[in-house]
């Protein structure tokens, strides 16, 4: 009887689940930029001085933001038996903000093009300030925004409710996201960034340690079936014409 393959344990979403933090980490290293938190002028100035570490920061922030996507799904299949209204809705809405962000991600080439060699000039800044001002920007950021907050929040309650993940975890994922937001010092924010990733490794554990199913077996074809059922009914037989024959012998 033949039988289905054996299922294999999810390594890639474990592997990107652990890739978006580090991702992370990695960007908030090498690019010295940061998050626009000044003026225009003053933010593309710094972007057109270190123009390389915000092209390869660029990159890793679509990483970043990009894994959003299976960590959504991670924690739907996580939270699938114990709280899988909670895994569900934080998992749609980690997905929807990574969605998102690869959309934010994709102004960041357009800044390093307003950030001319030498500095920023005044029409470059102005339509940079036109870009964060819009309508568009704000459609798009805000939501993102709320959608990683709000998310964040059901993933921590349904850990310490449920306890199917470390409940320290709660508290790091928390602290990493705080710190790692951009509002404090270079050397505070890559540290949030290493305690988010440390928060995440649990997740891709807990992915890795689940049982594996037994494989079903296939259904039977029908030429087997009638195989099996000639094998049957010539076994009766010879039992039959055994019976008669001890009969006739102990006649």
């Amino acid at each position: 009887m033949s039988r289905s393959p054996v299922p294999r344990k999810p390594y890639p979403l474990a592997a990107a689940v652990l890739a978006g933090p580090l991702a992370g980490v990695v960007w908030h290293l090498a690019d010295t930029v940061g998050l626009p938190r000044s003026e225009a002028a003053d933010y593309l100035a710094q972007v057109a001085a270190d123009r390389q570490g915000y092209a390869l920061g660029t990159v890793l922030y679509m990483i970043f933001v990009g894994c959003y996507i299976p960590s959504g799904l991670a924690l739907m299949r996580v939270l699938r038996d114990r709280a899988p209204l909670a895994g569900t809705t934080s998992g749609l809405l980690f997905a929807l903000a990574g969605v998102l962000g690869l959309i934010v991600s994709g102004m960041r080439p357009v800044v390093l093009g307003l950030a001319p060699e030498g500095g920023a000039v005044g029409e470059a800044a102005a339509a940079y300030e036109r870009y964060q001002e819009s309508a568009w920007f704000g459609g798009i950021m805000l939501p993102m925004l709320a959608s990683v907050v709000v998310g964040l929040v059901v993933q921590i309650a349904a850990i310490l409710r449920t306890g199917v993940l470390p409940r320290w975890t709660a508290p790091l994922l928390l602290a990493g996201f705080v710190l790692s937001s951009g509002e404090f010092s270079s050397a505070v924010t890559v540290l949030g960034a290493l305690v988010q990733l440390a928060g995440t490794v649990p997740l891709a554990a807990k992915l890795l340690a689940e049982p594996e199913p037994e494989p079903e077996p296939e259904p039977e074809s029908e030429s087997e079936s009638e195989s099996e059922s000639e094998s049957e009914s010539e076994s009766e037989s010879e039992s039959e014409s055994e019976s008669e024959a001890g009969s006739v012998a102990l006649a």
